[in-house]
């Protein structure tokens, strides 16, 4: 008699549904990277995932649907990073507001990967009706809370400001540095437009009372 045991079975790792969610959307944003948000197919994204299109459509209604998901997914993780930076520490609106800057280059999010995906987003924007209402609902929020920031920090300051105007000029100013850099990486370094959006902060913040 033998005392060999039987070979196991191979086990089939079950992967939680949220987690398989976050894998099809990373998958998706490579995707975009690689081919544009026009040539990013369901077939595609599957091969990057590694799933069945089945699969897909458990966790997504539509490519639609998954298309929105990763964008705001990407919208997400700008937020965490300034969440991240700020944890364990009180902060004030000043704080709040150098930590929005700051996040928006670093280098989990001042990649060609993550920007040439975002950049993918914006011109797919044009031509979809749901990205570009989506685009704008995030926009919308985002400047709301950098215009809470600069009122707070220029109430404190007992300085005049137009915060509306304020945060239109630095989300502007931070989407170019995103844009340019994505199409010449040699233009300029991460530290240095951050340095340069700080400074614009500083002159915003400036006593504007005539």
């Amino acid at each position: 008699m033998s005392d060999a045991l039987p070979p196991e079975k191979k086990r089939r790792t079950r992967i939680e549904p949220e987690a398989r969610r976050r894998s099809i959307i990373e998958a998706t944003m490579h995707c975009i990277t690689r081919h544009g948000h026009s040539g990013t197919t369901i077939e595609r994204i599957c091969e990057q995932a590694g799933i069945s299109i089945g699969l897909i459509g458990h966790h997504f209604s539509s490519k639609e649907d998954l298309m929105l998901c990763t964008y705001q997914a990407l919208t997400d993780q700008l937020r965490a990073e300034t969440e991240q930076h700020l944890a364990h520490k009180s902060h004030s609106a000043r704080d709040r507001l150098t930590a929005m800057i700051k996040s928006s280059f670093k280098g989990s999010i001042f990649n060609e990967f993550t920007l040439t995906t975002w950049l993918g987003f914006w011109g797919a924007a044009v031509s979809s009706p749901e990205l570009r209402k989506l685009n704008r609902t995030l926009y919308f929020d985002y400047r709301l809370e950098l215009e809470k920031c600069f009122e707070q920090v220029a109430a404190e300051q007992g300085t005049a400001l137009n915060s509306r105007q304020a945060a239109l000029t630095l989300t502007a100013l931070i989407d170019g540095f995103w844009l340019e850099w994505t199409l010449d990486h040699k233009a300029f370094s991460a530290s240095k437009a951050q340095a340069c959006c700080l400074h614009v902060v500083s002159l915003l913040l400036a006593d504007q009372t005539p």
